[in-house]
């Protein structure tokens, strides 16, 4: 061997500590900045993901409150369309309904030649006693000459007089019903006027009960509401004292904003209160 082979060695072997320490050196040093670099790159994408999927939850909750909204203004309005149209057609039926009964009911009336009652309220739930059905407590007139009237008329009839009627349990209840059905609105002398319509028909008939006063002349007016203390008071009044609403007979009405009559119009008119219209054949 010559003697430059050992130095040659030794050269060989720096360069290679050499080489390991700078691969070292690059390991400690640069490798560690290209993986963080790496990280980084992976976190943002991981950033960007999350934030695509939390815009896309946002938008499909957004499409999901639009469709819901959307969704109540449908029902909105198909609710408020049927509204009206159930509205339009009561408005529509209720006068037509109410001028043909009252037709049929003026038809009936002229028909007869006993006085009778006109309803406003052509409801068909109430049923009455036969003809031929024995009152055990019959109902008694009297003449009571009472002076008071709660309303005063253009063309009082000085010869009127009001009657007190004795009404047995069964009357007194269904009168009071009619009251309610008829005038239940109307208040204490709205009822009064009512009530002496029955009163006058009554007594100017020969009839053995209310209830059969009503069959006879085709009344067909609602009895399902029970008598109120106003009611009640206006039978005491009109019936168990004798006193009247006006110094007139009256034996028909009608409400005029329920129905027109030619037939009604045609009697002899005693007054107005509110809509209903009052009359003596």
């Amino acid at each position: 061997m010559s003697k430059t082979t050992p130095h040659l060695f030794r050269r060989i072997v720096l360069i290679g500590l050499c080489v390991t320490i700078l691969m070292t050196a690059y390991t400690l040093i640069l490798a560690p900045g290209v993986g963080a670099a790496a990280s980084d790159a992976t976190k943002t994408e991981i950033k960007n993901d999350n934030d695509n999927i939390v815009s896309t939850e946002d938008d499909l909750l957004t499409q999901r409150a639009i469709v819901i909204d959307e969704a109540k203004k449908e029902a909105q309005e198909v609710v408020t369309e049927q509204l009206a149209i159930q509205e339009a057609k009561a408005a529509t039926e209720a006068p037509t309904e109410a001028a043909a009964a009252a037709t049929t009911a003026a038809a009936t009336t002229a028909s007869e030649t006993s006085e009778s009652v006109s309803s406003t309220d052509y409801s068909d739930d109430s049923s009455y006693a036969s003809d031929d059905e024995d009152y055990s407590d019959s109902n008694t007139i009297s003449a009571s000459g009472s002076g008071d009237y709660l309303l005063d008329i253009d063309n009082p009839d000085y010869d009127y007089v009001g009657y007190s009627v004795s009404l047995n349990d069964e009357d007194r209840d269904m009168t009071e019903r009619i009251l309610m059905g008829e005038a239940g609105g109307e208040g204490y002398i709205g009822m009064a006027l009512v009530a002496q319509c029955i009163r006058d028909t009554y007594v100017n008939g020969n009839y053995s009960s209310i209830a059969q006063l009503l069959k006879q002349n085709g009344y067909y007016g609602s009895t399902s509401m029970s008598g109120s203390s106003t009611a009640k008071e206006v039978v005491n009044y009109i019936f168990d004292q004798g006193g009247s609403a006006v110094q007139h007979n009256i034996r028909i009405f009608y409400a005029t904003n329920m129905c027109s009559s030619s037939w009604h119009e045609a009697q002899d008119f005693v007054v107005q209160y509110n809509y209903v219209r009052f009359f003596n054949y």
